[in-house]
């Protein structure tokens, strides 16, 4: 938390009134050094299967990804992840509802997320070898919320300024004719935002 408010809570309040304007734009520069760095919660240690160990890898493509548990009106990511380990899949990152983003997979790691598809313009195949993949809960007719879209354009950021990633695309562009998710979602928005 920034302390800046508290050192003008001791102000008496006639001096507080002139500095009421430095005061907002002091807690506007707090809250701007910390606002576009993701709170990331670790679940790494939940998490022993969907994924090969791996330390080093070059890491160029972001896969957006849409699940949810079972009943389509249930976004718990503990039940998401009951049904990632069934399939024996993990994706490196899940961001729920409320906009918490939870690492399931460290990044260096090659995370079980994209399956068998093509990268579109290119003759790469193997995209887990290379992709950091991303999951958000939404359905078909629940498109994710502005928390959860605040911080998945937070998150890529956070990744696209540590790796040079040249690729984000959707589960979808990758697997045409079997996947249709991320659902209900902006893309063209979210590009503008995460650029």
């Amino acid at each position: 938390m920034c302390k800046v408010g508290f050192l003008f809570s001791i102000f008496p309040l006639v001096k507080r009134i002139h500095l009421i304007l430095f005061s907002s734009g002091f807690a506007w520069l707090c809250n701007a050094q910390t606002s576009d760095l993701p709170n990331i919660i670790d679940y790494t240690g939940k998490v022993n299967y969907g994924y090969q160990a791996k330390e080093n890898r070059d890491i160029d493509i972001i896969v957006i990804h849409s699940s949810y548990y079972v009943n389509p009106d249930s976004f718990l990511v503990s039940g998401v992840m009951k049904q990632y380990k069934q399939y024996g899949v993990s994706p490196h990152y899940i961001i729920d509802r409320e906009g918490n983003i939870y690492l399931t997979v460290a990044e260096k790691n090659i995370a079980f997320h994209a399956g068998s598809g093509k990268l579109p313009g290119t003759d790469r195949t193997a995209i887990n070898a290379n992709s950091i993949g991303i999951e958000i809960l939404t359905t078909p007719t629940n498109p994710p919320t502005e928390a959860e879209l605040n911080a998945l354009v937070s998150l890529v950021k956070d990744i696209k300024a540590r790796h040079p990633i040249e690729h984000l695309v959707r589960h979808s562009d990758i697997a045409p004719n079997r996947k249709t998710d991320p659902w209900a979602f902006p893309w063209e928005q979210f590009l503008q935002m995460a650029d």
